[in-house]
Protein backbone atom coordinates (compact mmCIF):
# COMPACT_ATOMS: atom_id res chain seq x y z
CA UNK A 1 0.00 0.00 0.00
CA UNK A 2 1.50 3.53 -0.80
CA UNK A 3 2.02 6.47 1.80
CA UNK A 4 -0.50 9.02 0.96
CA UNK A 5 0.45 12.10 -0.09
CA UNK A 6 -1.17 15.03 2.45
CA UNK A 7 0.04 18.42 1.86
CA UNK A 8 1.60 20.64 4.81
CA UNK A 9 -0.70 23.53 5.45
CA UNK A 10 1.25 26.63 5.75
CA UNK A 11 0.70 28.37 9.13
CA UNK A 12 1.66 32.31 9.87
CA UNK A 13 2.74 33.35 13.31
CA UNK A 14 1.20 36.11 15.11
CA UNK A 15 2.01 38.19 18.18
CA UNK A 16 0.55 40.49 20.27
CA UNK A 17 0.60 41.98 23.86
CA UNK A 18 -1.14 41.81 26.83
CA UNK A 19 -1.50 43.55 29.67
CA UNK A 20 -1.58 41.78 33.64
CA UNK A 21 -4.91 41.99 33.54
CA UNK A 22 -5.65 40.80 29.80
CA UNK A 23 -3.72 37.88 30.31
CA UNK A 24 -5.70 36.64 33.87
CA UNK A 25 -8.88 37.56 32.14
CA UNK A 26 -7.87 35.30 29.37
CA UNK A 27 -6.51 32.66 31.27
CA UNK A 28 -10.06 32.81 33.12
CA UNK A 29 -11.80 32.77 29.80
CA UNK A 30 -9.71 29.16 28.72
CA UNK A 31 -10.22 28.08 32.30
CA UNK A 32 -14.21 28.37 31.87
CA UNK A 33 -13.89 26.65 28.20
CA UNK A 34 -11.63 23.67 29.50
CA UNK A 35 -8.89 24.55 26.51
CA UNK A 36 -5.66 26.97 26.65
CA UNK A 37 -5.62 30.21 25.92
CA UNK A 38 -4.43 29.52 22.31
CA UNK A 39 -7.43 27.46 21.89
CA UNK A 40 -9.84 30.16 23.13
CA UNK A 41 -7.89 32.93 20.98
CA UNK A 42 -8.71 30.67 17.82
CA UNK A 43 -12.16 29.86 18.87
CA UNK A 44 -13.61 33.69 18.81
CA UNK A 45 -11.17 34.69 16.21
CA UNK A 46 -12.91 32.21 14.39
CA UNK A 47 -16.49 33.40 15.65
CA UNK A 48 -15.52 36.89 14.30
CA UNK A 49 -14.59 36.00 11.29
CA UNK A 50 -17.77 34.28 10.70
CA UNK A 51 -19.42 37.35 11.52
CA UNK A 52 -17.40 39.72 9.01
CA UNK A 53 -18.02 36.64 6.03
CA UNK A 54 -21.07 38.77 4.53
CA UNK A 55 -19.19 42.26 4.45
CA UNK A 56 -15.52 40.73 3.24
CA UNK A 57 -17.98 39.21 0.30
CA UNK A 58 -19.73 42.22 -0.47
CA UNK A 59 -16.11 44.41 -0.45
CA UNK A 60 -14.58 41.34 -2.71
CA UNK A 61 -17.48 41.88 -5.11
CA UNK A 62 -16.51 45.61 -5.41
CA UNK A 63 -13.09 45.40 -5.87
CA UNK A 64 -11.52 46.16 -9.22
CA UNK A 65 -8.57 44.44 -10.69
CA UNK A 66 -5.22 45.95 -11.11
CA UNK A 67 -5.30 46.01 -15.11
CA UNK A 68 -9.11 46.97 -15.30
CA UNK A 69 -9.84 50.38 -17.03
CA UNK A 70 -11.51 52.90 -15.15
CA UNK A 71 -14.27 53.98 -18.32
CA UNK A 72 -16.79 56.17 -15.64
CA UNK A 73 -14.11 58.08 -13.81
CA UNK A 74 -15.34 61.51 -12.79
CA UNK A 75 -13.53 64.07 -15.13
CA UNK A 76 -11.92 66.41 -13.22
CA UNK A 77 -12.99 70.18 -13.82
CA UNK A 78 -10.20 72.50 -15.31
CA UNK A 79 -8.78 74.42 -12.55
CA UNK A 80 -8.59 78.01 -15.11
CA UNK A 81 -11.35 78.80 -17.84
CA UNK A 82 -9.65 78.55 -21.44
CA UNK A 83 -11.12 82.05 -23.41
CA UNK A 84 -10.38 82.56 -27.19
CA UNK A 85 -8.16 85.42 -28.01
CA UNK A 86 -10.76 86.73 -30.50
CA UNK A 87 -13.35 87.02 -27.54
CA UNK A 88 -11.11 89.65 -25.71
CA UNK A 89 -11.62 93.19 -26.28
CA UNK A 90 -8.16 94.24 -26.50
CA UNK A 91 -6.60 92.15 -28.62
CA UNK A 92 -7.76 93.78 -32.24
CA UNK A 93 -5.34 97.07 -32.49
CA UNK A 94 -7.32 100.67 -32.86
CA UNK A 95 -7.65 101.80 -36.83
CA UNK A 96 -6.89 105.10 -37.40
CA UNK A 97 -9.64 106.63 -39.38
Amino acid sequence: MAAKSSKKRKYYKVTFKLSKSEYNYLNTCAMLDDSTPNKTIKKYLREGFEGMQSRVAEWESQKQPNNQLDLFAWIKEPEFEQSSLLAEEGFFYDVEK
